[in-house]
């Protein structure tokens, strides 16, 4: 069972989502809320922020899941700020070309991979992430 609240307007900034089994899934054209938190038993993120209409600052992405991890994709200028906890899986994040990504955290069995070139003044991801197992994979997109 998931329990999602979602703002009938777009004063409200923080949408959670609460899950025994199951994930939470945004993709396509949606308007992001600054902070997205989801918790979950076993259940991950999936948030496609590439076609969505995107907050005047940051958006933040707080995770926790026992068995889960989040998969994230960010447009061209975005700025975000992710905080993972999992203690079976990780954070696979897609950024533009051109993006920065700091990567910090604790993973007691699990790696972390960024192979990406930022460029100064641009976009920014920051990524905290602590898993026991689990790891950080920074992907470039087109």
């Amino acid at each position: 069972m998931e329990i999602t609240k979602n703002a009938p307007t777009a004063a409200r900034r923080t949408e959670w989502s609460l899950a025994l089994l199951g994930g939470l899934k945004h993709g396509g054209e949606f308007t992001a809320r600054e902070r997205t938190v989801h918790v979950a038993a076993v259940g991950g993120a999936k948030l496609d922020h590439t076609d969505a209409e995107l907050p005047a600052g940051p958006t933040h992405l707080v995770k926790a899941a026992v068995v889960g991890g989040a998969e994230l994709a960010y447009p061209e200028g975005a700025s975000a700020e992710v905080d993972a906890f999992s203690v079976l899986g990780g954070v696979d994040l897609t950024v533009p070309a051109g993006t920065t990504v700091e990567v910090r955290g604790f993973s007691l069995l699990g790696g972390r991979s960024q192979g990406v070139v930022g460029e100064p003044g641009g976009a920014v991801v920051k990524v905290r992430s602590y898993s026991l197992v689990g790891g950080v994979k920074v992907h470039q997109g087109s």
